[in-house]
């Protein structure tokens, strides 16, 4: 009995003098797999960084490409708007050189008025010219310059059968050529070389319009006397014919018929003595002489 617990004794000392196991822990994670992991959030990261500013780049791209747009739009307007301001401004300025030019003449018209009958006839004086030929001699006006050449106005009586004339004013004679003639209205048209005297038909829109107890001028040659101006008034006004009882004799014919403002209003054709003469409207030269 006692060497049973002598041996039990001795195991148990033995067991008491082995040393523990230690307890088993976990395996520490590798250094690669710890970098794999941090690569691979970086690489989340910056993926959704980039993404985000890629998404950034497209809206802010979008947003110049339509403020662009809608500039080049705004300039497109801009440019029509200028271009009909430019339209509008030529238009304008065109309109305020014609009523300028109205404007002149009306204060010169009126000047003369005022001034009386004198400074009016010596001023159509210069423009009215003896026409001669061969069977004789009437009066001519300077009409209207073109292409270098000055247009007289003239009785188509005093230059039928002719197409070469003298054109005569003072001391100076000029070659004319016939280049329109209208027996209907008895109307002529006289080309001369070269800008010879101020017309006064210039724009076929101004011409006088006479009524019954306006006051004209005439100015011609009668029997040759060059220059001569009588003065009347108009006793009866139509569209084919104006009466007149200013002083008319043979050379007054083809002369001009002025009113008070200064425009030329008929061209003399004829006279029946006791100062009852007549003109054939001026617009009547818009037939077959020049276009209107």
């Amino acid at each position: 009995m006692s060497g049973l617990r002598s041996e039990q004794r001795q195991a148990e000392a033995a067991l008491a003098a082995v040393e523990p196991l230690p307890e088993p822990r976990e395996p520490a994670p590798r250094r690669s797999r710890r970098r794999w992991l941090a690569a691979a959030l970086a690489t989340i990261v910056l993926g959704g960084a980039l993404a985000g500013g890629v998404v950034a780049y497209l809206d802010a791209r979008g947003r110049v490409e339509e403020e662009s747009a809608e500039r080049t739009e705004s300039v497109a307007e801009l440019e029509d708007d200028l271009g009909r301001l430019r339209e509008r401004l030529f238009s304008l300025s065109a309109q305020n050189d014609a009523l300028r030019t109205r404007v002149e003449e009306a204060e010169q018209a009126v000047g003369e008025v005022e001034a009386g009958l004198g400074p009016l006839a010596r001023r159509i004086q210069r423009s009215v010219f003896t026409i001669r030929t061969a069977d004789g001699a009437g009066t001519g006006w300077s009409a209207w310059w073109a292409d270098g050449s000055t247009y007289i106005i003239t009785a188509s009586h005093v230059v039928r059968g002719f197409r070469v004339l003298d054109v005569r004013q003072g001391e100076r004679t000029r070659r004319g050529e016939v280049v329109a003639n209208d027996g209907d209205n008895d109307l002529a048209l006289v080309r001369v070389s070269g800008l010879v005297a101020a017309p006064l038909w210039q724009d076929p829109e101004t011409l006088g319009r006479p009524r019954a107890g306006d006051q004209v001028v005439l100015v011609g040659s009668p029997y040759g006397l060059e220059g001569s101006v009588t003065t009347g008034v108009v006793s009866r006004s139509s569209a084919l014919e104006i009466q007149t009882d200013a002083a008319a004799n043979p050379g007054n014919s083809g002369g001009p018929v002025v009113d008070g403002e200064g425009l030329v209003a008929g061209v003399l054709v004829s006279g029946a003595g006791e100062n009852v003469n007549f003109a054939v409207p001026l617009r009547r030269a818009c037939i077959a002489l020049r276009e209107c």
